[in-house]
């Protein structure tokens, strides 16, 4: 009778033969898993880089006149703004990675619509809703004027336009913004006085007027009490002395009915001596001292 036997070593040499085929199956099933974890993580990043986590940048406007005012504002530095007027060819702004930029575009006549695209310093681009917007020739375009003067340590502000003033606005570096409306008394004016505390800061002041054209202006404002005045006698002469920490601009006194100006002060002088001789009888000494617009009043009487 024929038999087939399969003996040991013939098993043996089969069961070898396989291991490295498994092992090869093994090694490509390991590494397709790593790619598909990587790609996963890679596209959940990106989503919530692109969604949750992505905050757009925010776009708001004010016209001024002949002029559109943009702002731009963003959680993340942006790149560039990008705007057209009607379709047509488009403007790029650089915007050096800033997370808030101001611009100043002109308006074209007639009804118009301003496309604006915002793109940050990441890439990501937002197209802003078209702002529709008109301007005409006839429009005022004319700023309100500002003007600030010095009266006894107080700033005397005035905003004043040629045909209706809106409202003024100030604001004392690291302080709140105040708004004074117009009244109804004076349409074309707002007056308004300012306390100055000493030191030295900045002050922001913006005029608008009906048509919605805006002036700004910014000063560095220096608060003092003004100068400090004292008299004394020395034999027949009254002696005067004035002193100012910022510098003294200006003497200029009246004895009896005799006016004069004090001349030969230093420029920048902080401390300043001068006499004046006393006349037979009543002597009326009325002096005012100067640090630029701040003025101090000192009065005093002798009878030699």
């Amino acid at each position: 009778m024929n038999q087939i036997l399969l003996t040991n070593e013939e098993n043996g040499t089969s069961s070898k033969g396989m291991k490295p085929v498994i092992r090869f199956f093994a090694i490509v099933a390991i590494v397709f898993a790593i790619v598909l974890i990587v790609e996963g993580a890679l596209h959940l990043y990106k989503n919530q880089k692109e969604g949750k986590d992505y905050v757009k940048p925010e776009l708001s406007y004010e016209k001024n006149g002949s002029s559109i005012e943009l702002k731009v504002n963003g959680e993340i530095g942006i790149n560039k703004v990008t705007y057209s007027w009607n379709g047509g060819n488009e403007t790029v702004l650089s915007a050096d990675g800033r997370k808030s930029v101001n611009y100043n575009i002109e308006i074209p006549q007639g009804n118009s619509k301003l496309t604006t695209v915002v793109k940050d310093v990441e890439g990501h681009e937002t197209k802003f809703q078209d702002i529709e917007i008109s301007f005409n020739e006839s429009d005022d375009t004319v700023k309100p004027e500002i003007s600030i003067e010095n009266v006894s340590g107080k700033l005397q502000i005035t905003a004043k336009d040629e045909k209706e003033i809106s409202y003024l606005t100030y604001q004392w570096e690291g302080s709140d913004e105040v708004k004074i409306e117009q009244s109804e008394e004076d349409k074309t004016t707002i007056k308004q006085t300012l306390d100055v505390e000493k030191g030295t800061k900045k002050l922001t002041l913006v005029a608008v007027d009906k048509a919605g054209n805006k002036q700004t202006v910014t000063k560095k404002i220096i608060g003092s009490n003004g100068p400090t005045i004292s008299a004394s006698l020395d034999g027949d002469n009254f002696v005067i002395k004035v002193t100012d920490e910022f510098g003294i601009t200006k003497i200029e006194y009246t004895h009896n009915d005799e006016q004069k100006t004090v001349e030969g002060i230093p420029e920048n002088a902080k401390e300043f001596e001068f006499r004046v001789p006393l006349k037979d009888g009543v002597n009326l000494l009325k002096i005012n001292a100067y640090e630029n617009g701040i003025m101090t009043e000192y009065k005093c009487k002798k009878t030699k």
